[in-house]
């Protein structure tokens, strides 16, 4: 057996290295303890932000959250505030910088320096990381606990529990860490942020284009969730900030598939109906064949593909087109709709939306109702944040929450 650590940190990813970070400013870190399963910690870190590393984001709150109970975020982002989140990554050298939308970014656009200078904050106060360690086993031992790995016991007074979820698997993503919560109760999990497979009939014609368009999931005619940005259209389906913003929907419609799920994009979002008839109007009385009727509106593939949906002839002239024709090609460029088959799941999903039932664990200080002395954070509670910085920064508030727990227990 080990000697005695006061903290255990089981998880190397933004939670766990960023509660490190606190607890050793509060305890000193000759006694925090980081406990990574993978070959080297921060791994999914490195990956947000398309490697640019989106911080957090100034309008985190509430709203932002999903999960049983949303609001259980509230407490630690007051605790520790996305204004906190920019001074405490400025305090350890990544300069930051918010754009229009909210989003905090380090200044360099590098996700490797965020998780460098985190790793340079943790040795210089002494904190000790070790990877290729996983936990096989928490166990309550008197007032502390005895944390099991497959090569030693470490003894240790309080456990921080950071080990993420099932999320983006070849970047460390597991849900085998939900079973060292045990006796808590696990909602379901399913994948959040991540691209939606459609049918293809017509979307593999556009493959590879992005096209600004408002994106809208409905289920038996009921409208679940929109969202306007920027569309990709691939060969299995829709992805891109759009769909992936409101692509929980479409994870929690998967893991039940009661009804029918369509995706539907609005091409010309910016264009009444009216507006658009009026285009199609002036466009016929050019004469040209079917598959320029639409270019210079929209992208030529795409304008040739909406024209196949309306069932619009390409070799043909079009100044014969009807009025009910043209309406046809209205009506696909207003509301183009491809059935829902699922999504790319956990493979594909940056989040893991479920998780660790947060009514057995205390909002204010991230400690289990049920085991004194284990704090859950991040990514493993059944709290998950819209795309935009909201995930990293719960990340970090929790961890400020539970490390203020620890530092004021010792």
């Amino acid at each position: 057996m080990s000697s005695q650590e006061h903290i255990v940190i089981v998880g190397g990813g933004a939670s766990g290295l960023a509660a490190a970070v606190f607890c050793a400013r509060m305890l000193g870190g000759e006694r925090v303890l980081v406990l990574e399963k993978g070959p080297r910690v921060g791994k999914k870190l490195l990956a947000t932000g398309n490697g640019t590393c989106n911080l957090s984001n100034i309008h985190a709150a509430k709203p932002y959250y999903h999960g049983d109970d949303p609001s259980f975020v509230t407490a630690a982002l007051e605790k520790f505030s996305p204004q906190d989140a920019i001074a405490f990554f400025e305090n350890i050298g990544v300069s930051c910088t918010v754009r229009d939308n909210g989003r905090v970014y380090p200044r360099c656009e590098q996700a490797g320096a965020v998780l460098d200078c985190l790793r340079l904050t943790l040795a210089e106060l002494g904190v000790t990381v070790r990877c290729d360690t996983a936990v096989t086993d928490i166990v309550k031992n008197g007032d502390g606990f005895l944390v099991k790995t497959a090569t030693d016991t470490i003894a240790a007074d309080r456990v921080l529990l950071a080990v993420g979820g099932a999320a983006a698997p070849a970047l460390g993503g597991s849900a085998e860490g939900y079973r060292l919560a045990t006796p808590h109760r696990k909602t379901p999990l399913f994948p959040s942020i991540v691209q939606v497979k459609t049918d293809t009939a017509f979307v593999k014609a556009m493959k590879g284009l992005r096209i600004d368009a408002a994106v809208s999931f409905v289920k038996d005619g009921t409208t679940l969730a929109t969202h306007t940005g920027e569309v990709l259209f691939t060969e299995y389906g829709l992805s891109g900030p759009a769909v992936m913003q409101i692509s929980r929907v479409a994870g929690q419609w998967e893991r039940r598939k009661q009804g029918t799920l369509t995706a539907v994009l609005d091409l010309l979002p910016d264009l009444s109906r009216d507006d658009v008839m009026g285009e199609l109007r002036a466009r016929r009385a050019l004469g040209r064949r079917g598959e320029d009727f639409l270019t210079g509106l929209l992208n030529k593939r795409i304008g040739q593909t909406v024209c196949r949906a309306a069932g619009v002839p390409l070799a043909e002239v079009t100044d014969g087109l009807s009025d009910r024709q043209l309406r046809a090609v209205c009506d696909t460029i207003k509301g183009f709709a491809f059935p829902v088959f699922g999504t790319q799941g956990f493979g594909g999903a940056q989040v893991t939306a479920g998780g660790i039932a947060t009514d057995e664990v205390d909002p204010n200080t991230m400690e289990s109702c049920l085991i004194k002395g284990l704090y859950i954070l991040g990514e493993a509670l059944d709290i998950d944040g819209d795309c935009g910085g909201f995930n990293l920064q719960w990340a970090w508030s929790s961890a400020y929450a539970a490390a203020c727990a620890v530092g004021g227990a010792r």
